[in-house]
């Protein structure tokens, strides 16, 4: 019988610890870290309610806290900068500041929201990152889906 419970306590100690020692709190600390670097690839924005996308090449660069963004070609947004953090299987983008003298040939007011601005659901596997969200525009009835597909250079 001492025996017996000789083992279980520690076995149940051993459980306690590992299970209360979460790899969520310690995940995107580490993550961030990894994630840091230049990535260039597709940004394509989907109209959900009338069928029709458009997508641009995008350069993003993350470092420290902070992205800088470009597109080739220059054709909407030119200068984009500001900050992002990562909270578990969140990425979350808050813009400072952006240049886009085109910004009027977009339908959608308030367009800029649809370039980086909020949470989206990411994945990354060290080289290629992925992230994606539904933007609904200020008329209920249309609503985009914003997706980047980057590859770490």
């Amino acid at each position: 019988m001492k025996r017996l419970v000789l083992v279980i306590i520690p076995a149940l100690i051993c459980g306690i610890m590992f299970t209360s020692c979460s790899k969520d709190n310690a995940y995107p600390e580490v993550l961030a870290d990894e994630i840091e670097g230049t990535y260039v690839g597709t940004y394509t924005i989907t109209n959900l309610n009338r069928n029709f996308s458009w997508s641009t090449v995008p350069t993003i660069e993350l470092k420290e806290g902070k992205f800088t963004y470009k597109e080739t070609p220059e054709s909407v947004y030119r200068n984009v900068y500001g900050g992002y953090s990562i909270n578990e299987e969140k990425i979350i983008f808050e813009v400072e500041y952006y240049d886009s003298p085109y910004l009027d040939i977009f339908y959608v007011s308030e367009a800029t929201r649809l370039l980086l601005e909020g949470e989206y659901n990411y994945t990354f596997d060290g080289t290629k990152l992925a992230f994606s969200k539904v933007v609904f525009a200020l008329t209920p009835e249309e609503a985009f889906r914003c997706e980047f597909e980057l590859i770490k250079k």
